[in-house]
């Protein structure tokens, strides 16, 4: 077929089709082709070889369709293809429609071909010449168009080509005209008019969403076509309109945007160097669109006069597009040119508005002759939900101009929300808006930016501005009143009937927020008069008087529930098995025993710990509760039933489900009331005996530095995950504490029996004091149940010796709080803080209104005889004791309300939400005051008097603690706090007659224990004690503080820490390697091994015998582990004879030389790197080497396959599950043994000639302000990378993933940090640049801090990082304490803050991110104070190891940057004045103009 076809048609014998179509190289020669012609000998007239052309056309592509084979069908489309205006153009024609039928079965390269080959044919000027197949072009173009939905893949890619197309050929009609004049000018635009109806057919297709999503190629060809269709009076002119018009109103409704939603680019910009408006206009031209916008938009004549030629013609294209799009039924597109920030922030924004109110007048109009007609379709509905839910964007243009649209449509069209899914959609967009507005007091750092709503599936993404939010839902709120007040005078009992429908549909169990504003709303819009109800108005107007239609709405509410209650019982009832015949007594009995088993089922499953659901539980006890209250009679079983049943299940949701089903049944029988009680009082005894919620440990918080501290970014998951743990913990008995606090307000002046069963309660409840949580989220409990007590005692006049009792238990378990060290609120939820602010603040009021009573004896002694029973002391000496306790608390409570002001209002600015608390426990009170209450409090419990000393810094508090502690060192044995006030900082040889109680003393953190090696002239009970508090911490704990460890066998003369290290060495292998790498780097003074530290031989004697002390499988994991990292870091070693080579020598030989080396390099079993004891090397990127930039040293970066255990449950949960306090989900049970394991690739640097101690010590110290941070659950992010010395001047350093150096961003010419942010984020207003910033926010409020107290210096742009996510991280400590570069402190500042930080943070001190940032400061600020001590023991420690760090008074600087006599307050002040002093500080800004002239290249670490 092939042949006759080039051979002009000859007959041939038949062949299978695949054989004729097979390659060239199996085809006949010319020569054969030759003679089987002419042995053929027939010959055919033009119109038989053209049908024989055609016929072969015809099965050609036939069989391409049919065998659908890429090979044949691309040797079919390059062989027609070649033929194409080799025939007639009947064949050529012919071709060209076979075409459509292979390119709809054709690969995308092959379609790809037959597109352009069409393009090419139709580009080309029509003549009489090629008409014909122009024709046919134009025809298979068509066909394509209206046949390729069965390739909806290949839809843009035509899509692009006829665009294409479209703004070539302009183009060239344009170069005709600039080269001929418009002569002729109308048959050259008809023929670019000609594909419009190619444009419409493509688009027309109902699955091609091209407008939704639009790539910037495409946006831009639609923009230049549209432009086209501008300049040449396609949408103006009558004659082009006539013809094109349908085809422009349907490529206008898919039209994407002209402009790129979201980008930040410069629309005048764009326009000017458009290519399709570049060419020159006459100021004819210019004038024609001025005034032709100008008649659309008559209200912007006066800014029209200065517009140029390319945005006058933008500007009409969008018109046309949107009044056509708009007169079709879309009026919210318009909408989307205001996503981007070109429109917004150009001159043409005004238009851009004028247009969208032309839209929605348009779509007014349209919409009110099709609402004459009935015929409005569901598109209108449409459309006005687009409205409402751009109401709520996170673009203030967007808002604004969707609020005045919509409001529009609402005037126009009143009873629009009659529509059921329209007012639905309005009320939960309220809902939404407030949980966003909310969400500033649940986690006011982190803000949450998308809102769900499933109900009719919505989903709102909103800025972090608070400020923003609250706007929103302010108009939000105010125009929803107006619409429904609309909607209301039309159809009032329609609106209103929705709206109950709205509140019968709510579902409480997928709702974690008490207030769901769109209920709220509802029920406010819903109690109100119609406007067309006359009589509304007519009542008696009284001032105070609440008039409305409350009791109509709840009497039409509750008739409807219960009426649809009566249709779902009697359906239930149907269904069932019960006899139809039975009286109503015995269907209720039959309910009753089928409740009970449901019941007894459900308490089976719950004490067996099975997964209960909360819905079909609640199902089940509201129908028990609605039997017992249909009962006559007292049903005992189903009171156990439905009290325990929440009990025993003890979760937020269970317990709030009980609390109002009890409130239930009590309300509506009061007869029942008293055993209800009961059983509720016998429920509670049962959670504090079995330490549930409040009473429970497992989430007992402890000082960090006893916890496992980790080498690891902050991680915001856990601190969100920690602080569910323990909401879900509390969250039961704070629900059950609300509960009983009304109910006590509901009897206490009708029922002895009920007032003296809480008496009977809460005593039990105060006497288990000591097992209520420590946790700082359980201080809001623990006080909810003294407020309980105290009013109780105060409103109860009760018999003397019960009342004093009673008082007693209060104020211990109130001082059981104070007894612990200060707490502040865990998380960022500022309710919790301002709720626990106003709740001291009441518990203040309480105690200072305290007042001791004592008249109600009850003896038959004589009255001035009686001592009331269990008391020796008289009535006065009693009243005396609780002066001073009621004193000594309201001390407490009183330091506690301050520190928490200081804590939710750090920048002390005013605050209207707290209550006004002034201060005056404290004020007045002289010296022997303070003894007094010191004594007093010793009485109650010595770590009472010790946390006095810990909140109060006056110096004769101080004084007076130390001395009454000298006196009664034997009382405060069981406070480790205590020890550290008792020593002091030096030996006292006075005391050392109470040092035999540190026999038995409790244990301190282990950095308290080893820096008492070092003081105290080695006496050796204290010794003792600090080696017994070694060995009392686990392994892994003490592990952390090797550094320091090893630096106190300076001052070990009697051998404690050697035995200490040996003894931990044989129970960690892990320990034995790490403290042998360390004392390897601590054996020499220099780099080069040439003098020997005066510690070298005890190190010596100490690895010898750790190493002599393995065996076995240890001893082989020890040769292995150093066998493994002597290979890889004796690689620097042979790089050093390269290092004098020239510089492109250089590299070559020593990437060469490391990839040589690289390879020999085996992985064994078990090896790890020093820097990742925790994972297990399993490979070795063998190519991964490179050397680092260094003048005479080799150090060399490689990457390691490291696998990690992970999926292992945490200590926490653990605890929580075995204390069956909460429930393993389904999906978290693993069947597999085995520990789940992840692999990632880590790289490192192995560092040769450079003391890495210094960096080891200012990370380790980093780590330790990171879990300090954790500890109180900030949103704070630091990233303590690892940082290990292996021998002198050697050391092994974890390579930062992600990220690059501010440095290298400089070198990339990124002039800010602020235009990397919107590069890389996307715009300012865009949710991705906002996470990005709060990332940047809570990185730099960390180091800021940290670098301020340790005083890192040499932050130049090379020792700063930036990651992925937007945090910046430090590497590169050189510099800290008391060393500077060249001995020179250029950074004055604090800390570092430069004008572009700042820029990024907001811009300036005033806008919300800046506070954010300078809060977070002065929390993490406060948040270390507290552990100074420690932190300037992990220095002081390390004082004498030779870094360069310490000069002279190191210690004594460092503890004066903690501020440590100063109140939370003071020292909150103290902090802002370090932010100021920081802000845009110029000796910064010289420091790095200085680093930038001096330091050419990036140093070691910016290779991190």
């Amino acid at each position: 077929m092939i042949t006759s076809l080039s051979t002009g048609g000859h007959d041939r014998q038949p062949v299978s089709p695949k054989k004729s179509l097979a390659p060239p190289s199996n085809s006949l020669s010319p020569d054969q082709i030759s003679i089987h012609s002419s042995v053929s000998g027939i010959s055919r007239t033009e119109e038989q070889r053209q049908q024989v052309c055609e016929n072969l056309v015809c099965a050609v592509t036939g069989v391409s369709c049919i065998l659908k084979d890429d090979n044949i069908t691309e040797l079919c489309v390059t062989m027609l293809r070649s033929r194409l205006r080799n025939h007639t153009p009947a064949v050529d024609a012919l071709i060209l429609e076979k075409f459509v039928d292979v390119a709809l079965i054709s690969s995308d390269k092959i379609f790809s071909e037959i597109i352009r080959k069409f393009s090419d044919v139709s580009s080309q000027k029509i003549s009489s010449d090629n008409k014909v197949i122009t024709n046919a072009v134009l025809k298979c173009q068509m066909d394509l168009a209206s046949r390729i939905n069965v390739r909806p893949e290949f839809y843009e890619l035509y899509l692009l080509n006829i665009l294409s197309l479209f703004v070539d050929k302009g183009v060239d009609i344009q170069q005709t005209i600039a080269k001929d004049g418009k002569f002729q000018v109308t048959s050259l635009i008809g023929e670019i008019g000609i594909l419009l109806p190619v444009l419409k057919t493509l688009m027309s297709h109902n699955d091609f969403k091209l407008h939704v999503n639009a790539s910037k190629e495409l946006v831009s060809l639609f923009r230049d076509m549209w432009f086209h269709c501008v300049l040449y009076g396609f949408v103006s002119e009558e004659s082009w309109v006539r013809e094109w018009r349908d085809c422009l109103v349907a490529i206008a409704q898919k039209t994407p945007p002209l402009v790129q939603e979201g980008a930040t680019n410069y629309l005048e910009k764009d326009l000017e160097y458009n290519s399709v408006l570049v060419r020159g206009n006459s100021d004819q031209e210019l004038a024609n669109v001025r005034n032709s916008l100008s008649y659309f938009l008559p209200n912007r004549a006066f800014e029209i006069k200065y517009f140029s030629f390319a945005e006058v013609t933008f500007l009409l294209s969008v018109y046309h597009i949107e009044i056509m799009r708009s007169q079709m039924g879309q009026c919210s597109f318009i909408l989307r040119y205001f996503v981007n920030q070109g429109v917004n922030a150009s001159k043409l924004v005004g238009c851009m508005e004028e247009i969208g109110n032309k839209v929605i007048d348009v779509f007014i109009k349209e919409c009110t002759s099709r609402a004459i007609a009935h015929t409005i379709n569901e598109n209108f509905r449409a459309q006005v939900r687009n409205l409402m839910i751009a109401t709520c964007h996170r673009l203030e243009k967007v808002h604004q101009l969707a609020i005045k649209q919509l409001d529009s449509l609402m005037t126009a069209f009143p009873s629009l929300l009659c529509d059921k899914k329209l007012l639905y959609l309005l009320l939960e967009l309220i809902g939404l808006v407030w949980q966003s507005c909310d969400n500033e007091y649940t986690n006011e750092y982190s803000p949450t930016y998308t809102f769900i709503s499933v109900k009719v599936g919505v989903t709102l993404d909103l800025p972090d501005s608070y400020i923003y939010r609250r706007e929103v839902l302010s108009q939000l709120c105010e125009n929803a009143k107006k619409w429904l007040s609309l909607a209301m005078a039309r159809a009032p009992l329609e609106v209103r009937g929705l709206l109950e429908n709205y509140l019968s549909e709510y579902d409480p169990y997928n709702s974690d927020n008490p207030v769901h504003m769109g209920r709220s709303f509802a029920f406010e819009v819903a109690k109100g008069f119609s406007k067309n109800d006359y009589k509304s108005g007519i009542f008696p107007r009284i001032p105070t008087a609440i008039v409305d239609n409350t009791s109509e709405f709840i009497k039409e509410y509750t008739l409807r529930r219960y009426y649809y209650g009566q249709a779902t019982g009697a359906h239930h009832w149907l269904v069932s098995d019960i006899d139809r015949t039975k009286m109503d007594d015995d269907i209720i009995d039959v309910q009753n025993r089928k409740v009970h088993t449901s019941l007894a089922d459900f308490e089976k499953r719950i004490l067996n710990n099975h997964h209960v659901s909360i819905k079909e539980l609640s199902s089940t006890l509201h129908l028990a509760a609605g039997l017992l209250v249909a009962f006559s009679k007292l049903e005992e079983d189903l009171v156990h039933f439905i009290v325990w049943i929440p009990v025993y299940l003890f979760s937020p949701e269970s317990i709030k489900l009980g609390t109002e089903i009890w409130n239930w049944i009590i309300n509506e029988k009061p007869a029942f009331e008293y055993r209800v009680m009961m059983e509720i009082a016998d429920g509670w005894s049962w959670t504090v005996r079995n330490h549930k919620g409040l009473f429970s440990s497992v989430l007992n918080m402890r000082d960090p530095f006893v916890n496992k501290m980790l080498y690891a970014p902050s991680d915001k998951a856990i601190r969100d995950k920690n602080y569910k743990l323990a909401k879900d913990l509390f969250e039961p008995h704070l629900v059950w504490i609300q509960f009983l606090s009304g109910r006590f307000q509901a009897f206490r002046y009708r029922s002895n029996e009920l007032v003296y069963l809480y008496v009977r309660l809460f005593q039990m409840t105060f006497d288990n004091c000591d097992h209520l949580s420590n946790h700082s989220l359980s201080r809001e409990g623990r006080f909810q149940i003294l407020i309980i007590g105290f009013r109780i005692l105060q409103s109860n006049r009760m018999e003397a010796s019960i009342e004093h009792k009673f008082r007693l238990r209060i104020y211990k378990t109130a001082f059981s709080w104070f007894s612990l060290s200060p707490k502040w609120v865990y998380g960022g939820n500022k309710r919790a803080m301002l709720s626990e602010y106003k709740l001291l603040i009441e518990v203040y009021r309480l105690v200072e209104s305290d007042k001791v009573e004592l008249n109600e004896i009850l003896s038959t002694t004589p009255r001035k005889y009686s001592q009331f029973g269990l008391s020796n002391k008289s009535k006065d000496e009693i009243i005396h004791q609780f002066r001073k306790s009621r004193s000594l608390l309201l001390l407490f409570l009183e330091s506690e309300i301050n520190n928490l002001a200081t804590w939710c209002n750090p920048l002390n600015s005013p605050d209207t939400i707290k209550d006004n608390f002034v201060s005056s426990a404290e004020k007045g009170l002289g010296e022997e005051e303070w003894k007094s209450i010191i004594r007093h409090s010793w009485t109650i419990s010595p770590s009472l008097t010790v946390q006095l000393a810990a909140r109060f810094k006056q110096l004769n508090v101080q004084n007076e603690v130390h001395k009454i502690l000298c006196k009664n060192s034997a009382d405060a044995v069981r406070v480790a706090d205590a020890l550290p006030l008792l020593l002091g900082d030096k030996l006292n040889p006075n005391l050392t007659s109470q040092f035999k109680y540190l026999l038995y003393w409790a244990p301190v953190p282990p950095i308290t224990a080893a820096s008492y090696f070092s003081t105290y002239n080695h006496h050796p009970l204290v010794l003792q004690y600090a080696m017994r508090v070694l060995e009392y911490h686990p392994v892994d704990v003490v592990f952390f503080y090797i550094p320091q460890i090893v630096q106190a066998l300076r001052f070990d003369d009697l051998g404690y820490i050697e035995s200490f290290i040996l003894s931990a060495a044989k129970i960690s292998q892990l320990f034995a390697h790490q403290i042998i790498w360390n004392m390897n780097a601590n054996m020499y003074k220099d780099d080069e091994s040439s003098i020997p530290d005066s510690l070298k031989p005890t190190l010596d004697r100490i690895i010898e015998n750790i190493v002599k002390s393995l065996s076995g499988e240890d001893k082989s994991f020890y040769e292995r582990e150093f066998k493994f990292f002597n290979d890889v870091t004796s690689i620097s070693g042979k790089l050093k004879p390269y290092i004098k080579k020239t510089k492109p020598e250089k590299k070559v030989f020593i990437i060469a030389k490391i990839d040589e080396e690289m390879a020999k390099i085996k992985v064994d079993v078990g090896v790890y790197l020093p820097s990742n004891p925790e994972g297990k090397v399993v490979d070795i990127n063998y190519k991964s080497g490179r050397p680092l930039q260094s003048h005479a040293k080799a150090p060399f970066m490689a990457t390691f396959k490291i696998r990690k255990e992970r999926g292992a449950m945490d200590e926490v949960q653990e605890a929580l599950i075995n204390s069956d306090t909460i429930e393993l989900d389904d999906d978290d049970d693993d069947d597999d043994d085995e520990p789940k394991t992840i692999d990632v690739w880590q790289s490192a640097i192995f560092k040769v000639g450079d003391d890495c101690r210094q960096d080891v010590l200012a990370l380790q110290l980093i780590a330790v302000f990171k879990n300090i941070f954790n500890s109180v659950g900030l949103d704070l992010y630091l990233f303590p990378y690892r940082v290990v010395a292996t021998a002198p001047g050697c050391g092994v350093i974890d390579v930062i993933p992600n990220s690059i150096s501010r440095d290298q961003l400089g070198r990339e010419k990124v002039n800010s940090l602020y235009d990397y942010f919107l590069t890389k984020y996307g715009g300012l207003d865009s949710v991705a640049f906002q996470k990005a910033r709060n990332c940047f926010i809570q990185s730099v409020a960390a180091y800021s801090v940290v670098s301020f107290l340790l005083q890192i210096k040499d932050r130049h742009n090379g020792n700063i990082m930036l990651d992925d996510e937007g945090h910046i991280i430090h590497i590169d400590f050189g510099f800290i304490l008391d060393i500077a570069p060249g001995g020179i402190n250029f950074e004055s500042s604090p800390f570092k803050l430069t004008t572009e930080m700042i820029q990024v943070m907001g811009g300036s001190a005033d806008v919300q991110q800046f506070k954010w940032f300078s809060e977070l400061c002065i929390k993490a600020y406060l948040a270390v104070r507290p552990y100074a001590e420690n932190i300037c023991q992990c220095v002081g420690l390390m004082l004498d190891s030779g870094l360069p760090c310490f000069k002279g008074e190191t210690l004594k600087r460092l503890r004066e940057r903690f501020q440590l006599d100063k109140t939370e307050r003071r020292a909150a002040d103290y902090m802002i004045v370090k932010i100021h002093q920081s802000f845009e500080n110029k000796r910064t800004v010289w420091y790095d103009s200085f680093q930038k002239a001096t330091n050419g290249k990036t140093i070691l670490q910016n290779k991190i």
